[in-house]
């Protein structure tokens, strides 16, 4: 064999090297080997986001090289936003904490509510499993079967929320400012918490993804919580928020229902190594395609097509924070603040 062709497979041989992940592979393989995952959920127990969140727990470790321990730990308050200052001030970027603080927690970073502790536009996007469709409820106790109902009705309904600046509360708010008989009670530190406050009759409504009921859907089936508004074209005959909403309020409402479109995304810290959020971001997209995950996730309302990747995800995190200029920033706590 000449010079010339010896040269020739060497630089094959180093281009095929570059083109296959194999050593990077090995690398984390070797990392995660023998070590523990850590989960921030940003939900007590029992709710809709720390659901799904297990299920994630339950599946994701069989698709990291190295398969390493997992655990969830809840840490509940704000409505994700003590989970994300967490993980964004206190986490090394070492690939060893994730978290799922919510799906709410990126609209308020985008806004800079108050409490906000993080740059959204910074963490490390792992994926989501999708976009998901939100829903108005109200407890069939009411009498009230549509959105024509709730315009005709005498009595106010009362809907619980999480925090005053979530979307959970600000889609109220902007049905109220319509002069619909709603008002707003928020401070819930959880879905599960709205939904026992819901079971009691404390409260008449929430607006939510529909995934939030988890394994209480028959909350729904059984007919006790009554859909009468959707933000998606889901279910037919059920008329869209942005219908009965002035055309004044779209900006605003893109920026509220960002938490749709981004679905319940899981993040690292910002800086993780790009060895291991690669990593990661691999094995987060072959879970979303795996028969067995999507066995779990149909349980709970999990979308099991339409998976979001860790990059477009970052990619629409750069969008939303432009999106929100700072006339939807005054309008948004405006509307929130006065309540």
């Amino acid at each position: 064999m000449g010079q010339s062709e010896s040269r020739r497979l060497f630089l094959l041989g180093l281009a095929a090297a570059a083109a296959c992940p194999g050593h990077l592979l090995a690398a984390t393989d070797a990392f995660y080997r023998g070590k523990r995952l850590t989960m921030v959920v940003g939900f007590a127990p029992g709710g809709g986001v720390d659901t799904d969140a297990r299920i994630f727990a339950r599946h994701l470790p069989r698709f990291i090289a190295g398969s390493p321990g997992f655990l969830v730990q809840n840490m509940e308050g704000a409505a994700g936003i003590i989970a994300a200052n967490y993980l964004y001030q206190r986490i090394a970027p070492d690939g060893l904490t994730i978290a799922v603080p919510g799906r709410s927690w990126f609209v308020e970073g985008a806004i800079q509510t108050e409490g906000i502790r993080f740059d959204p536009s910074k963490f490390s996007y792992i994926g989501s499993p999708g976009a998901v469709n939100s829903v108005v409820y109200v407890r069939s106790a009411t009498g009230i079967r549509s959105f024509d109902d709730l315009g005709k009705s005498r009595k106010t309904i009362v809907f619980g929320a999480l925090g005053n600046l979530t979307p959970t509360a600000m889609v109220p708010f902007m049905l109220a400012e319509q002069g619909l008989p709603v008002r707003v009670v928020a401070g819930y530190v959880s879905s599960a918490r709205v939904i026992v406050a819901l079971e009691q009759g404390e409260i008449d409504g929430y607006f939510t993804v529909e995934s939030t009921f988890g394994l209480r859907e028959e909350l729904v089936e059984k007919k006790l919580l009554v859909p009468i508004l959707q933000n998606t074209n889901v279910h037919p005959g059920l008329p869209l928020v942005r219908d009965v909403l002035p055309a004044s309020d779209r900006p605003l409402l893109t920026v509220v229902m960002a938490m749709e479109t981004f679905g319940l995304p899981v993040i690292g810290p910002p800086n993780m190594p790009a060895e291991r959020l690669s990593e990661l971001r691999r094995a987060f997209v072959e879970m979303c395609a795996d028969k067995e995950y999507h066995v779990d996730a149909a349980k709970v309302g999990l979308p099991v097509e339409g998976a979001i990747s860790g990059e477009k995800l970052a990619e629409m995190m750069r969008e939303l924070t432009e999106a929100a200029t700072p006339e939807v920033i005054a309008h948004y706590k405006r509307l929130g603040s006065n309540r």
